[in-house]
């Protein structure tokens, strides 16, 4: 994110990661926007996917997906969001009035993905870039930092 301009915080005030966390919590950032980073599942797991396996299908669908769904859409509300950015393809396929099919293909080819949020109140924009971990190409530190920064204009521009 650093490098596609949207968060420009100095070397120094990284650490303690205490330290990072109040400046990014404050908003004490440089950057065309300010940022509310949201974690769709209040379970920590490296793939938001296998939480229903740990829990079981029925669980899951019954309990902690609608209640997922209800946290993110107060969260949006109450915050007054004004565009959404996943870094994993299930989540936005589960929010997104239109789903993505081979994403990573699409974002190599320099693709833009978006869609708008369902079942929110107002048109909202979601966007999709590479996961986070995502380091399965030669060139992708170049690759993620081109959709980051083609978000970052679209969002600018109030697409």
């Amino acid at each position: 994110m650093e490098a596609a301009g949207w968060l420009r915080i100095p070397k120094i005030d990284r650490t303690p990661s205490e330290k990072l966390a109040e400046i990014c919590l404050n908003v004490a950032y440089e950057g065309p926007f300010e940022l509310l980073f949201y974690t769709y599942y209040a379970f920590p797991t490296d793939y938001p996917e296998d939480i229903r396996s740990i829990f079981g299908k029925e669980f899951f669908n019954q309990t902690i997906q609608p209640e997922a769904a209800d946290e993110f859409r107060k969260t949006i509300r109450e915050e007054d969001v004004q565009a959404v950015v996943t870094f994993n393809k299930g989540i936005f396929n589960l929010v997104a009035e239109e789903k993505i099919d081979l994403p990573i293909e699409k974002l190599k080819a320099g693709a833009l993905i978006q869609s708008k949020v369902k079942d929110v109140e107002v048109s909202l924009p979601l966007y999709l870039t590479f996961p986070t971990g995502w380091r399965y190409d030669k060139e992708y530190f170049a690759l993620r930092t081109s959709s980051l920064e083609k978000i970052k204009v679209a969002i600018a521009l109030g697409f």
